[in-house]
């Protein structure tokens, strides 16, 4: 299984991935050839758990959705690859956006995208060897990066006004303010699941070149919230939250929040904790628990530590949303040695008297969902 193999496979997944730059084929590889690091589904099984959370990208309609079950927690146009064919001295892609399930395998803010060969022939530049500092390009990518394999990202883009339509070199664009908020609600071993196909088109003109290449140097305007203080970013936060319509500022807001609490604000960290299940809707609330696993994935002690500051009820709905987000957004069974329970992470001993009460807050809700969900997870174990 892939998340057993990562930890081993993750340089080179590395390397591919930046190095690639986004292109879905190179040489004579066919473009929907699967990645072999990624196990395919039985023939039989779905190849993801349609009552837990996933990503869907319909290259169709050039939009993402991320899932809940079969509730669209929020949907967003993205850019896919164009179609059309590059031919090199030696090699030729074709850049589209294949098709099939493919598997989160890690994710980054800030991305540097190391430009490929094509890059360079759309640009009519001599191609530099694979070390050349020419090819590191800091912004390329936008604010964030998911990396499927294969050659394959979800990431920002310079361009948004492109946005829903096909125009990218094979990987899958949002904008900024989506791509980090991605960021956020997913973590490694998610489904992502591409639906939809595009025409496989001819030569490609140098007209849809000019448009669909990122500018050489790409500088992003700074994020507008960190002129706020903490207190005004929860009041912010507080007042988002409670809104009743379908907006999205309070991811950027919650972003903001999480970044300054794994820098050692610490009423950031517990403020965003006191939220947990205090937005109006329940699509609002399950996006939510997203942004809190993934602050406990990037800052388990640090996390566990602020549990144990806040108030027992807001202790408790946190570590609730917690668990239930870490464990709907693994679509294995409960019982594998790489199941991601959250107290894994933190083992008791490790902590002193100030990290007690969060830890058992964790632990407790990591029973109360075996209770709930243990015995329909273990008839689908495997299923991927």
């Amino acid at each position: 299984m892939l998340l057993r193999r990562l930890p081993r496979l993750f340089p080179a997944l590395l390397a591919a991935a930046l190095l690639a730059g986004c292109s879905a084929l190179g040489g004579t590889r066919p473009a929907a050839t699967p990645d072999p690091r990624v196990a395919a589904p039985p023939p039989d099984q779905p190849p993801v758990r349609r009552d837990l959370k996933y990503v869907v990208v319909d290259v169709e309609a050039n939009e993402l959705r991320f899932m809940d079950g079969e509730t669209v927690l929020w949907r967003a146009p993205v850019g896919t690859g164009t179609g059309f064919r590059l031919a090199g001295t030696d090699r030729h892609w074709q850049f589209n956006t294949p098709s099939g399930t493919m598997y989160v395998q890690f994710k980054e803010q800030n991305p540097t995208w190391f430009l490929p060969d094509w890059w360079f022939i759309e640009n009519r530049r001599p191609i530099p060897p694979p070390d050349s500092p020419l090819r590191r390009q800091e912004g390329g990518l936008g604010a964030a990066a998911v990396y499927l394999g294969n050659e394959l990202a979800i990431h920002g883009t310079d361009k948004p006004e492109l946005l829903g339509r096909r125009v990218s070199h094979g990987c899958i664009r949002l904008s900024d303010a989506n791509a980090l908020r991605l960021f956020h609600n997913v973590q490694v071993g998610t489904p992502v699941v591409i639906v939809g196909s595009a025409p496989m088109l001819g030569e490609q003109p140098d007209s849809v070149a000019a448009y669909t290449r990122a500018a050489r140097r790409v500088t992003r305007a700074p994020n507008p919230l960190e002129r706020l203080t903490t207190a005004q970013l929860l009041t912010r936060l507080t007042r988002e939250l409670a809104a009743p319509d379908t907006a999205s500022a309070w991811t950027r807001t919650a972003h903001t929040l999480l970044e300054r609490g794994l820098r050692e604000d610490a009423p950031a960290l517990r403020g965003l904790l006191s939220r947990a299940g205090q937005a109006a809707t329940p699509a609002r609330r399950e996006e939510y628990g997203t942004f809190l696993a993934d602050a406990f994935a990037r800052g388990s002690l640090r996390v566990t530590v602020s549990l144990n500051r806040i108030e027992e009820e807001a202790r408790e709905r946190a570590a609730a949303g917690i668990v239930n987000a870490t464990l709907g957004l693994w679509h294995g069974g409960l019982d594998e040695h790489t199941t991601p329970w959250p107290t894994r992470r933190v083992p008791r001993e490790r902590l002193g008297p100030e990290g007690q009460a969060g830890w058992t807050a964790i632990q407790r809700a990591e029973e109360a969902y075996r209770a709930r969900f243990g015995a329909a997870r273990a008839r689908t174990a495997g299923v991927r």
